[in-house]
């Protein structure tokens, strides 16, 4: 199974770069849909003149946990960013260099995204404002859109090949065009509202107390009606972007990631399930949906994250990288690597004590 048919180095950095990968794209989705729901719930709400009842516990949710999200996807993709300059170095740097000017951007728009995350998160600034939190919203939402479809353009241009560097380059445009671009984009983009139902699902069963909980029931339902509507989008954006591909692409997606494939389509299953069952029911989506939810957000993010690299490989030679993938695999640092993991490891776990400590002395003193 993929990657294992790459010899040992090139398999050990595609195994790493694809779970890590894996990591990053969940609260990356998070904060891709979380932004969108709050900029046309907030666009919504201004139109009206008044909040939407049922959708405040996720406004609220979301409103507190995405600038601590975002910092997650940022500190997540540290990682699988790393990996990919070993396995695809040369394809890598052209692209970054050909979008020079776009790609630098990246991060001064993040860094604008996190403050207006903050500025959105303020009560005392938007409370009586819905045209300034629509506006913030809408920010927030251009920021990572903008994250998004240059991720999307660079990675296609990174995989086009030395003809289209050359004209890319001899152009001198800050944009690359493929037609490839709208349908793969969509899919990962309308494919975020499933994960972001999910993790909302989970905050707010854990978060919040069970006499709020009871209260949350249009909540979850517009969770279920969330991630049905997604998933449904989402395996038609899959149709159409896998039909839009040359047949001989399709084919050696379908060789080498079927297996992922299938597990994607039996997460979006356990997804329609879980979801399926709490709208029937309206209580929380405790026990098993719950868990088949979580499962399926899971086993589908696995499945599409490895076929979007059999993608890839379609269209580069890894065989072309394998010595270099040996050769970096024969450099030492993996004592110093340890050292510093059980240090970060001993110091979350003690911060992670602490909280828990301050919240039982923070309860103990509420009781009193």
């Amino acid at each position: 199974m993929f990657p294992f048919n790459e010899p040992t180095p090139t398999a050990f950095y595609l195994f790493l770069y694809l779970a890590t990968l894996v990591l990053h794209v969940l609260p990356m989705n998070y904060v891709l849909a979380g932004s969108t729901y709050l900029a046309g719930l907030s666009a919504w709400e201004a139109a009206l003149g008044r909040r939407l009842a049922a959708q405040a516990p996720i406004a609220s949710t979301l409103r507190d946990w995405m600038p601590f999200a975002l910092s997650v996807a940022i500190t997540a993709g540290v990682a699988p960013l790393l990996f990919i300059q070993i396995l695809y170095k040369e394809p890598f740097y052209t692209a970054n260099l050909l979008l020079f000017h776009r790609w630098m951007a990246i991060l001064p728009v993040l860094i604008a995204a996190f403050y207006l995350l903050y500025l959105q998160k303020s009560k005392r600034l938007t409370e009586d404002r819905p045209w300034l939190r629509m506006l913030l919203s809408v920010g927030v939402l251009a920021c990572f859109a903008f994250v998004a479809w240059s991720w999307t353009e660079n990675h296609l241009l990174s995989t086009r090949g030395q003809a289209a560097w050359t004209e890319q380059y001899a152009s001198g445009g800050w944009f690359y065009g493929d037609p490839e671009l709208p349908p793969r984009l969509t899919l990962w983009y309308v494919g975020a509202f499933p994960t972001l139902a999910a993790i909302v699902a989970w905050q707010l069963a854990v978060s919040r107390p069970s006499e709020e909980a009871e209260a949350d029931a249009a909540a979850r339902r517009s969770l279920a009606r969330l991630a049905l509507s997604a998933l449904t989008a989402a395996a038609i954006a899959a149709a159409v972007y896998g039909f839009s591909l040359p047949e001989d692409v399709r084919t050696g997606v379908f060789r080498r990631a079927s297996a992922y494939l299938a597990l994607g389509g039996i997460g979006a299953a356990a997804q329609v399930y879980g979801w399926a069952t709490v709208l029937k029911r309206g209580g929380p989506p405790a026990g098993a949906p719950l868990a088949a939810i979580s499962f399926g957000v899971l086993a589908a993010t696995t499945g599409v994250t490895v076929a979007r690299e059999a993608r890839r490989l379609a269209a580069i030679d890894i065989t072309a990288f394998y010595e270099s993938h040996a050769q970096a695999s024969g450099v030492g640092g993996l004592a110093v690597f340890v050292l510093f993991f059980a240090v970060n490891a001993a110091l979350i776990a003690g911060v992670v004590v602490l909280v828990r400590r301050g919240q039982k002395r923070h309860a103990s003193g509420s009781g009193a």
